[in-house]
């Protein structure tokens, strides 16, 4: 192959090659040199997706009885589009044989610190399994380490300040574990919980080790300890999202001109209609926790005081603030949820446990927020109407999504759609926020080249992205119309190695929550959702 042209590798394309303890499978190879983006201009490169901190289920390696399979990408030798025979040889009788070597034999791999990390994994697999025996909803060990290095990075701070999680007393919970034995830490209570405190005293931390607690983390990571309920699901506010035929009447009800919220949409949602919608559609898909942040919420759906409600009276103000559904969630609905709240006071009234951070160390401040409450009484508005049954809408990922290519994520918040034009005349009529009822059909096609899921903050890996991508696709192969849950529940329960891979086989996915599938299709403006 020397001198020959690059699209000659693909000789090698479904052959198999047997080494010294390892068998070689060119299972894809592309026909042009140029597309890739490897570092080396001359290739030579071999990759594989790498894990972060958090461990998920993965198709870059594969672990059966009688093998060990990894799946890695190879940049094959060429100098522009010629092929370079001998550094393709170098690669593949030299440097592979070495990397398999060092990392896929068991004789090169330090058992001791294997055998740490599936005995950490299966700890922290049962203790998420006990938090609902134990009217838990999450625990964080006494320990742990919850800041991290920065806002983008995903490794633990590691300084001689660190100050390390120590549970108070009155919220200390003993816990036995399969390996590790019995660990200390502070168990949250299911029902309403209230993290309060100062500013930059660890509030949001607290919160975001929580909403992380929901995967297992690799040791040293400094939250092995630290685990959620593995529904818990973050609200925030997202202004502009499309909201489609979600009933919010819990939250928005009696629009302007008698326009109706039982079957909501929107191209364009406020922050207070993105987060009723947010809700709903997480009970919908069965989430038994929510996680706010007040930071992140818009304010006018956490709380109506007591001055606004006496300027403008309930039957003229269309929110009903979360402040005066969240006990109703709680007792009427079995969902929890855990909030960070800084400066509404009135959620004193209705919290089980509230947790004051102070100097990043928690203590238990519920008995002093009751009695603050007791001695300055808000008045919480009693909702108009009850909360309602849950959503159980039916939805159809149409064929035209995939029509030209298959949806593509190209960062971990991002899928790059290409549909076919004829889905611009799918679109459903919205209510816009000022209650007047629109069609998206217009003379020129409205495109909506990409899904947006930057408000996913439980999204940990670009490979999760590319999994709901596939899923997307899959789900266009069957048209039949089916529940929210129904549909999650078939993607979700469908091996990874089987979803959509395009050439070859996917060695680049990584196991997304049904949660942010049904998210991530909640917000995909060309699906056909009715309630």
């Amino acid at each position: 192959m020397d001198g020959k042209m690059y699209g000659h590798y693909k000789q090698l394309s479904g052959r198999c090659f047997d080494f010294d303890g390892f068998s070689l499978t060119f299972d894809s190879i592309q026909t042009d040199a140029r597309p890739g983006g490897w570092h080396s201009a001359k290739g030579g490169d071999v990759a594989i997706d790498c894990p972060g901190q958090e461990i998920l289920e993965r198709t870059s390696a594969v672990i059966s009885d009688r093998m060990v399979e990894a799946r890695l990408i190879a940049g094959l030798p060429a100098a522009g589009r010629t092929i370079l025979a001998s550094a393709a040889q170098r690669m593949f009788l030299e440097t592979l044989p070495q990397l398999v070597e060092r990392a896929l034999m068991y004789r090169s791999v330090d058992s001791q610190t294997m055998h740490a990390l599936a005995a950490s994994v299966e700890d922290q697999e049962y203790l998420r399994s006990q938090l609902k025996l134990l009217s838990l909803v999450a625990f964080i060990g006494n320990g742990a380490v919850l800041p991290r290095v920065s806002g983008v990075s995903n490794m633990p701070l590691e300084t001689n300040t660190v100050v390390r999680f120590r549970a108070p007393p009155e919220l200390q919970v003993m816990v036995e574990l399969p390996n590790q034995g019995t660990v200390v830490g502070m168990g949250i209570r299911q029902g309403v919980t209230l993290i309060c405190g100062g500013g930059f005293n660890g509030k949001s931390t607290l919160l975001q080790a929580i909403e992380r607690g929901v995967y297992n983390h690799a040791p040293g990571d400094g939250r092995e300890l630290v685990v959620t309920d593995a529904t818990a699901t973050k609200i925030k506010a997202e202004e502009g999202r499309f909201v489609c035929s979600t009933d919010i009447r819990p939250f928005i009800n009696n629009l302007p001109l008698g326009k109706t919220t039982d079957a909501f949409s929107t191209a364009d949602a406020s922050g207070s209609t993105s987060m009723a919608a947010s809700i709903q559609e997480a009970v919908e898909v069965e989430a038994s926790t929510l996680l706010f942040d007040e930071d992140t919420c818009a304010t006018n759906f956490l709380v109506r005081d007591g001055r606004m409600q006496q300027l403008v009276s309930q039957d003229c103000e269309p929110i009903t603030p979360l402040v005066s559904r969240v006990r109703e969630l709680w007792e009427a609905k079995g969902v929890s949820s855990i909030m960070v709240i800084g400066g509404c006071g009135d959620y004193l009234d209705v919290a089980d446990t509230v947790v004051s951070m102070h100097g990043y160390v928690p203590s238990d401040a519920t008995e002093k927020a009751k009695a603050i409450a007791q001695c300055m009484p808000v008045v919480i508005e009693i909702p108009q109407i009850k909360y309602g049954p849950a959503l159980n809408r039916t939805i159809i990922v149409p064929k035209e999504l995939a029509a030209h290519k298959p949806p593509k994520a190209k960062t971990r918040w991002s899928i790059a759609l290409f549909p076919s034009d004829k889905l611009s005349s799918l679109a459903p009529p919205t209510i816009s926020d000022a209650g007047a009822a629109t069609h998206e059909r217009t003379d020129e096609p409205e495109v909506f080249p990409e899904l947006d899921l930057t408000a996913l903050d439980q999204l940990v890996s670009v490979s999760q992205t590319r999994a709901i991508a596939s899923m997307l696709q899959l789900a266009t192969q069957n048209t039949r119309r089916r529940t929210m849950r129904s549909l999650v529940s078939d993607m979700c329960t469908t091996a990874l190695g089987d979803l959509p891979a395009g050439h070859g086989v996917a060695g680049n996915l990584a196991r997304p929550r049904g949660i942010e599938v049904a998210l991530a299709i909640n917000r995909l403006r060309y699906a056909q959702i009715q309630p």
